[in-house]
């Protein structure tokens, strides 16, 4: 089985716990409330927990809940932030040719061949 720990899920998890509602973070998330639901409870199938509390419409984070979702926090604005580093290093690079590149570190075999 795989895991259903992926950022897709824990951003997510992050929004129904911001929200305190499925049906308000479906929205903040352009998804159908039933994704945002069938997600929720893979989660917790996997960690083998209850993330949240159901009172009615309000879902309120348990310490389990609380826990993951200090990690899925850290996840979540490592994986933003690498995309930013990616993003940036994309841009420097985009004046160089892929000829350019792959040649630098070549030069010295090429000049011998």
């Amino acid at each position: 089985m795989s895991s259903v720990l992926d950022l897709a899920s824990l951003e997510i998890f992050c929004t129904v716990a911001a929200e305190h509602s499925v049906t308000k973070a479906a929205r903040r998330l352009e998804r159908v409330q039933s994704n945002v639901t069938t997600r929720i409870q893979q989660l917790e199938e996997e960690l083998d927990t209850a993330l949240f509390l159901r009172d009615g419409k309000r879902m309120t984070l348990t310490p389990d809940g609380e826990r993951l979702l200090a990690y899925a926090e850290q996840l979540l604005s490592l994986s933003e932030e690498a995309r930013s580093a990616s993003s940036v290093a994309a841009r420097s690079n985009a004046g160089r040719s892929a000829d350019s590149r792959g040649a630098h570190g070549l030069g010295p075999l090429l000049a011998h061949g």
